[in-house]
């Protein structure tokens, strides 16, 4: 009976325990949520009721080295609808009719945007004068509707240099604008700025009621180029000037046109520290025309022409060098002691290891190394090819540069093909390749390959890396980096068999070498090149040139190759082009090299305008 009282006693003690131990919890959460928690509570209400709009960054500007502008900006207007007005059908409506567009068009681009709810909707980066106006003048009508100040990129030599400036894409979905192609690519994180902030206070339905405060944007840095824009401009104008007389001309030798010569490279460098000083594709391309979004139309036509106008062949486009290869191919047979550059080989109707002729029909005779260079002899190279075997070609091409990227500073370059063991094994290989091999028939290269090569030859033997950039300015015009001349490998020869090259070299542009230089030198300046002559069976050869000038104390280095030209000196003209415009030389007005003032090219697409 005790025990049961005393039971009975204890219930209202338990109850309170248990009740105040459900107060200290409560109380504890309450406190939890009230201070520790605090910040982030109050920081996702703040987010409800402001919201954050990136306002772009002009992107730096793009300067040739006497401060041209080849790529800056514009100003315009980006057209924005606020949420929860791009929902609304009227105004889509009303929208679609003042940008002549249709709905549908409209409500995709708010559909590619349902990950960012809330956030506006970018209808369009450039605003016509004609659309703003139309915007404006209706601005009662259309509620959620914003009219920003937006950077647009702008190209104001239009294709001149395309393919080495690239192009920019449409904006991502913070609004910036990132580079696809080209320097805008490489340097993409450079000419970027840092976008602005507009914060937009918005109500519960998240309406915009006002702007609180802004952040505004900082320009991105700009470059200098080591590009002439105006001998940039002669380049590409030889390149077209000479494919329109080869598919225009009678050529002398074979008496026929080549009227499928549609497409080349050149690349000028200076042979003292590597700097490109121009840089030319055919055919060319507008980068204006990817501005905003490239129309179907236009991207259709780039594509679908044959000519690949897209493809950037100084970089990205291999090709057999022909005799261009050849004082790399006499180099080695003299260091590697299988000649010496006094001995005469004869140069007669076939070459009897190979069966193979040479491209003049009763051959040349006897010739040394520095004959065979000035008349291209097939025969004594084929010989000097056996005699090293491809090994020793192989090992050669490397010392000079071939088989590896130059690491110029430009997005989709190739290393070219060397027959080394593994291209040996995966082909049908056999041992009389390696006399084709020495006439550069098998390996394949680049023009810039060619250019630096060349450049190397010129400048005592100094493998250089080719550039693009020569400063890093900021915004305000500081410079920020400086790109240094790089040496990155020294040809393996001695400067006396250098010596042997560059005499046959300058006896190739004499009256009685390959090259039209023969017929047309470059007034009161003498010059070093080779002709290269690559076949390219069933279609017509291609046609390579490189050279340097003046022959004696040189400054630029020149590689051209034209696609299906027939020959190497059907190419050399654009290299006295070139020269003509570097040295301020004037040439005959009947020289091929000589491009007419009224000559207007037709190998760049022109940019149709893009609907808005």
């Amino acid at each position: 009976m005790q025990a049961n009282y005393e039971k009975k006693n204890r219930r209202p003690y338990a109850v309170l325990a248990i009740f105040l131990v459900a107060i200290a919890g409560l109380g504890g959460q309450l406190a939890n949520l009230t201070l520790a928690q605090q910040d982030q509570y109050l920081s996702r209400a703040d987010s409800q009721s402001t919201r954050t709009i990136s306002t772009p960054a002009p992107r730096g500007i793009i300067y040739d080295r006497n401060m041209q502008p080849m790529a800056d900006n514009r100003p315009a207007f980006r057209l924005l609808i606020n949420y929860p007005y791009y929902q609304d059908e009227v105004v889509i409506e009303r929208l679609a009719l003042l940008l002549d567009r249709r709905a549908d068009d409209i409500q995709k681009l708010v559909e590619r945007q349902s990950d960012r709810p809330f956030e506006p909707v970018i209808l369009t980066e450039d605003l016509s004068q004609t659309q703003y106006a139309k915007i404006q003048e209706r601005k009662q009508e259309l509620p959620g509707v914003e009219v920003v100040s937006n950077p647009v990129r702008r190209y104001p030599l239009t294709a001149l240099a395309g393919h080495m400036l690239g192009y920019v894409g449409t904006p991502g979905k913070d609004g910036t604008i990132h580079g696809k192609a080209g320097l805008e690519a490489v340097y993409d994180g450079v000419l970027q700025g840092e976008p602005g902030k507009r914060e937009v206070a918005v109500n519960s339905a998240f309406e915009p009621l006002g702007v609180v405060g802004t952040t505004q944007p900082k320009p991105g840095q700009n470059l200098v180029l080591t590009i002439d824009a105006r001998l940039q401009q002669v380049t590409e104008r030889a390149l077209d000037w000479q494919i329109h007389r080869l598919q225009t001309v009678m050529n002398i030798g074979d008496q026929r046109v080549y009227q499928n010569a549609r497409a080349g490279a050149a690349v000028v460098m200076d042979v003292k520290t590597g700097a490109i000083l121009a840089m030319a594709s055919r055919p060319g391309f507008d980068p204006n025309q990817f501005i905003g979004g490239i129309s179907q139309a236009d991207w259709d036509k780039l594509n679908n022409d044959t000519r690949i106008p897209l493809l950037d062949r100084t970089v990205a486009a291999a090709y057999h060098p022909g005799s261009t290869w050849k004082m790399l191919s006499g180099a080695a047979a003299v260091t590697s002691g299988v000649t010496t550059p006094a001995e005469r080989v004869f140069s007669g109707k076939v070459y009897a290891p190979t069966g193979q002729r040479d491209w003049v029909p009763g051959g040349h005779g006897w010739v040394d190394l520095v004959n065979a260079l000035r008349l291209s002899s097939n025969i004594y190279f084929y010989e000097m090819g056996l005699r090293m075997g491809v090994d020793k070609q192989v090992e050669f091409a490397k010392a000079f540069g071939f088989g590896s990227l130059t690491g110029v500073d430009l997005d989709g370059e190739v290393s070219g093909v060397l027959p080394d063991a593994a291209y040996r094994a995966a082909h049908d290989w056999y041992d009389g390749q390696a006399a084709t091999s020495a006439i550069g028939q098998i390996f394949t290269v680049t023009p810039i390959q060619l250019a630096r090569y060349v450049t190397a030859l010129a400048n005592g033997g100094k493998l250089l890396k080719p550039y693009l950039v020569q400063e890093v300015r900021s915004a305000t015009g500081d410079v920020v980096k400086q790109t240094a001349p790089e040496e990155v490998g020294k040809l393996p020869i001695s400067d006396a068999t250098l010596q042997y090259l560059i005499q046959g070299m300058k006896l190739v542009n004499s009256p009685t070498g390959t090259s039209d230089f023969a017929q047309w030198p470059l007034p009161g300046i003498a010059t070093a090149g080779k002709t290269g002559t690559a076949e390219n069976p069933p279609q017509d050869d291609y046609g390579l040139y490189v050279g340097f000038a003046p022959a004696d104390n040189p400054q630029i280095a020149v590689a051209a190759v034209i696609e299906q030209a027939g020959h190497g000196g059907s190419v050399s003209p654009v290299a006295r082009t070139v020269w003509a415009e570097y040295f301020g030389v004037e040439l005959p007005k009947n020289d091929p090299a000589r491009v007419p003032d009224t000559f207007q090219p037709a190998t760049v697409p022109a940019a149709a305008p893009v609907k808005r």
